[in-house]
């Protein structure tokens, strides 16, 4: 086991390693620094309130036990929060599994941990019970053996080849700890990744403070995503990582590609979802230039006076509504950030009330209230004076409330984002440039051509909304234009005290410069962009329709209207990520038309460098951050900000391979 003589005490007391001349833990930053890199990181306190079942943490060097002292810690504040909460919540058990090939004596670490009063508490539980003279492994157990931690006192990758666990995974999150790679290279081994990713649930995180750049690519090798951080603290930088590229979990046809990440992008589009996609590429480090068919950005149906920012929430907890709660939730958070930053675009989180103005809606209320499956935060049920307070309007309904949303002047926003984008010096705007045409060339690159020139670019994003259901490869996708048009009504002291935005069978805004909207129509496979005044009319009776009597508006009161068109899919989902070589994947996964659940390793055929954002129908400010973040995850390796299922429901590919489970596929 241990030479004790390879361990030494430094003059403030830290234990230091003579065997691999390196210190155990940096003292300067107190348990910050340690805390940031596993604790943080990988998001434990919270993961632990939310977990339904058990949670399995793993680490591959216990050293003076400061990584599970801080765990032991915050499972001690989750269980402190679980007490005071006034929901019926569940802790969960945790395992904590710590391979040490050098062990401490209890001695020296009882004289180690004494460096941190502050975890005094802890340290003694865990001294306790301690064994005097390390051997191969032991198990100790805290708070009543909810927290169970089993040291093994081995080479990491043996330890870890010894572990049994189904094909599924048994680690929830990794502390990828020990002395550094120069120091230490033993451990950082082949075999100790390949025990990492056969022990690691999807999904599963890691932490660790080396950011050597063979640790990156063994990690990704694995099927790891890796991110580079920054922390506030003597060592600048740590790695993150996530779990999200198994080659050996059976469903090959859901991987994403890997590929190199690229210095410039090409997008195509100038609405949201290209702004969104400019920003965080940009912050990413990788140059944009956008191509805009407009004289300016945002006039497709980001051009809108006022846009509605809220989730599609249904009753269950379904697909649509988790990638919705998903999206909202991302989304609030990027807009306020560009407000904190100084940008700025007209906005009121005011709330959104969705009013129960008809039988069906009232029971779908009750049943809200029933099933109590989301958040109060997100969404819940009022009545009709609840209503009528958070409208500051006499309503005669009650309704579904979500207190979070509010209105967007989308435009604004738009160039906002783009402006941000400008800042970092790697976007550049083409405006008055239709793209007609996309030509891959033999080495993978693209030419776009438009009516008066032709672009080189080598990876290409395609923006556009609607106007991209025409262009030539992507029309292969199954996407529907549906025309909607906006009236803009001029506000009045009956309906100016309006300070929610209302939902019925349609929508209404508080003002905004003395404006409210109304609408919006929905006409599917239209591509007109001509506004009517029949539409204003359907616009104005619908409204009366499902509100009598709310306001006094004429058709004299009509101040403008516009018409812009959505882009749908059939599921009512987004798309985001490569396009898929649709008549590829006939050949390559018939047999899912016999057995759906057979195991694929092969990754789907795709159109090399071209991805889509598209389909965000009529929700594009809720849902493009979050699939803007996602195609920029996918372009730099990094981590997905969604799980493996969502990011299939999202894939441009998963209509095809339904297609072929379905015996639907047209060859």
């Amino acid at each position: 086991m241990t030479d004790q003589n390879s361990i030494s005490f430094q003059a403030n007391g830290a234990p230091y390693s003579t065997h691999f001349n390196d210190i155990y833990f940096d003292t300067k930053s107190g348990c910050q620094q340690s805390e940031l890199v596993f604790i943080k990181s990988n998001n434990i306190y919270q993961r632990l309130l939310t977990e339904k079942n058990s949670f399995t943490i793993a680490e591959t060097g216990f050293g003076t036990g400061l990584n599970f002292l801080l765990t032991l810690q915050t499972y001690h504040q989750v269980i402190t929060e679980l007490k005071n909460s006034e929901e019926n919540a569940y802790l969960p058990a945790l395992s904590f599994i710590s391979v040490e090939k050098y062990p401490l004596s209890k001695a020296q670490l009882i004289q180690s941990l004494a460096i941190w009063p502050e975890l005094a508490y802890y340290a003694n539980l865990l001294t306790s019970q301690y064994p005097g003279k390390p051997e191969k492994k032991c198990l100790l157990n805290f708070f009543d053996g909810q927290v169970k931690l089993q040291l093994i006192f081995d080479d990491a990758a043996d330890a870890l080849t010894k572990l049994k666990a189904p094909k599924t995974g048994i680690i929830d999150a990794w502390f990828l700890d020990g002395f550094s790679p120069a120091k230490n290279p033993d451990m950082w081994s082949e075999s100790l990744f390949e025990q990492i990713a056969r022990l690691s649930k999807e999904q599963a995180t890691l932490g660790t403070f080396t950011v050597a750049g063979f640790v990156r690519r063994q990690l990704y090798a694995i099927g790891f995503r890796v991110e580079k951080r920054a922390i506030d603290c003597d060592k600048k930088e740590m790695l993150y990582a996530k779990y999200q590229h198994n080659k050996k979990s059976g469903n090959g046809y859901q991987l994403r590609p890997l590929i190199t990440k690229p210095q410039h992008v090409s997008i195509i589009g100038g609405g949201i979802a290209s702004a969104c996609a400019a920003y965080a590429l940009t912050k990413q480090g990788i140059k944009v230039t956008l191509y805009c068919k407009d004289n300016k950005v945002a006039q497709g149906a980001s051009s809108n006076a006022i846009g509605a920012l809220f989730p599609l929430i249904h009753q269950q907890r379904d697909d649509i509504s988790a990638f919705y709660e998903h999206a909202f939730w991302h989304a609030k958070s990027l807009y306020q950030s560009l407000l904190d930053q100084g940008f700025h675009f007209s906005h009121d989180w005011c709330g959104l009330l969705e009013v129960s103005y008809k039988e069906t809606l009232q029971k779908r209320q009750k049943a809200f209230e029933q099933l109590a499956q989301w958040p109060k935060a997100l969404i819940h049920s009022i009545d009709n004076d609840g209503a009528s307070k958070a409208a500051n309007l006499k309503l005669n309904y009650g309704g579904l409330f979500m207190p979070n949303a509010g209105w967007i002047a989308p435009q604004e926003l738009v160039e906002q984002l783009f402006k941000a984008a400008s800042l970092t010096n790697r976007l550049r705007i083409e405006n008055n440039v239709a793209i007609t045409h996309l030509e891959q060339k033999a080495d993978k690159s693209w030419r776009l051509h438009s009516v008066r020139e032709t672009f080189k670019a080598t990876v290409v994003v395609v923006c556009g909304g609607a106007d991209s259901i025409k262009l030539n490869i992507i029309n292969q996708l199954p996407l529907t234009s549906v025309r909607g048009q906006v009236t803009r009504m001029s506000s009045n002291k009956t309906i100016n005290k309006l300070s929610t935005v209302i939902c019925h069978k349609g929508y209404l805004t508080p003002a905004h410069r003395d404006q409210h909207c109304i609408g919006a129509t929905f006409d599917k496979n239209s591509f007109n962009i001509e506004s009517s005044i029949e539409d204003d009319r359907f616009n104005l009776a619908m409204l009366e329709k499902c509100l009598p009597n709310l306001t006094d508006w004429q058709e004299q009161d009509i101040a403008g209207s516009k018409a812009r068109l959505r882009c749908s899919t059939p599921d009512h989902l987004p798309m985001v990520g490569i396009m898929p070589d649709i008549a590829a994947h006939k050949p390559t996964y018939a047999h899912l038309a016999k057995d759906k659940n057979w195991r694929f390793y092969q990754s789907p055929p795709s159109i090399d460098n071209l991805y889509v954002i598209t389909g965000l129908g009529a929700r594009g400010l809720c849902s493009a951050p979050l699939l803007a973040d996602i195609l920029t995850a996918e372009l730099s390796g990094t981590p997905y900000p969604v799980d493996n299922k969502m990011l299939f429901n999202l894939s441009p590919n998963r209509f095809v391979i339904r297609d072929i489970i379905k015996r639907k596929f047209d060859s």
